[in-house]
């Protein structure tokens, strides 16, 4: 095992110790699905950036949306009810509109 190896696991090893780090429990099953649907030029990217804590702005997006689904959910109001449909719907668009960007380059 080379040096470099060694000083990999022994920080995983302190980040596991500390709780910064939680591995998944033994057995668990890996979601591989959004990984394969990303562009395979983006995916080690992707995979990066979720495994330190930031999602790419299209992900970001989907996350907006959701919020303001709970939102519309839990709104009485006929026009408060409109304006956030309107931003969920304008959300959405902006998220498949980037998928594509993304397919096509």
């Amino acid at each position: 095992m080379s040096a470099l190896s060694k000083l990999g696991e022994a920080r995983i090893d302190e980040a596991i110790a500390s709780g910064e780090l939680t591995p998944p429990p033994p057995g668990a099953a890996l979601d591989l699905e959004a990984y394969f649907q990303a562009p395979e030029g983006w995916r080690s990217a992707f995979a990066m950036l979720k495994g330190n804590g930031f999602a790419p702005p299209e992900i970001e997006l989907l996350k907006q949306a959701e919020k303001l689904e709970g939102q519309l959910a839990d709104s009485g109001d006929a026009a408060e009810r409109m304006r956030l449909q309107r931003e969920i719907d304008e959300l959405r668009v902006g998220f498949r509109m980037a998928i594509e960007r993304m397919r096509r380059d």
